[in-house]
């Protein structure tokens, strides 16, 4: 992992080369309670890059402040959104298309069954609910942001990305059970 003299660390990684989260957790200084925690979360945010968005370049980046760590996964690949109209999926705009995929659609297809997502609603259920965090997604023309208490969605006016990135923010200064958070919560978005 690069460490940039601004305190950021930075991994790269492409389609060719697999990338393991335990190489980047193993290089954090973390509270040993919480590393199963990053660990899930890691493996959940990079698998579906590896699975959902037909990347040649993607980037796992970390930060850790005092009270906080911050950890953003970008990619280069397909959006969230064409990911889903691939499948023909009902897609309203970009927006939706996020808000869907954290509620549980699938674009990946194994054997020809869809399968149901459910990593990228367990780990913002576990990021918001177990440590006052919050998730920035970004994908296509669609910015979602959620937080405990509130979703907010924003279509990007121009220059919409290539590819998606996730961001996340948590305080894991306690020690956090990711089995009670690990059920299927709706998101509503309300527009």
């Amino acid at each position: 992992m690069m460490m940039p003299a601004n305190g950021h660390r930075a991994r790269g990684f492409s389609s060719d080369f697999f990338l393991d989260s335990n190489e980047i957790i193993d290089e954090l200084k973390l509270n040993k309670d919480n590393i199963n925690t990053l660990k899930f979360i890691f493996n959940e945010l990079i698998a579906n890059i590896y699975d959902h968005s037909e990347f040649e370049n993607a980037y796992v980046m970390g930060k850790i402040n005092e009270d906080f760590y911050e950890f953003s996964f970008l990619d280069d690949g397909i959006t969230i959104p064409t990911s889903l109209k691939k499948l023909n999926y009902p897609i309203k705009n970009d927006c939706d298309a996020i808000i869907q995929a954290v509620n549980g659609l699938s674009s990946k297809n194994e054997l020809g069954y869809i399968e149901r997502g459910t990593g990228l609603n367990n780990t913002t259920n576990i990021v918001t609910s177990s440590s006052d965090g919050e998730v920035l997604i970004v994908s296509g023309c669609g910015l979602i942001h959620i937080t405990k208490d509130k979703i907010t969605a924003r279509k990007i006016p121009n220059d919409c990305i290539d590819g998606t990135l996730v961001s996340i923010t948590m305080k894991l200064d306690h020690k956090i059970d990711i089995y009670k958070y690990l059920k299927q919560v709706k998101y509503d978005l309300i527009i």
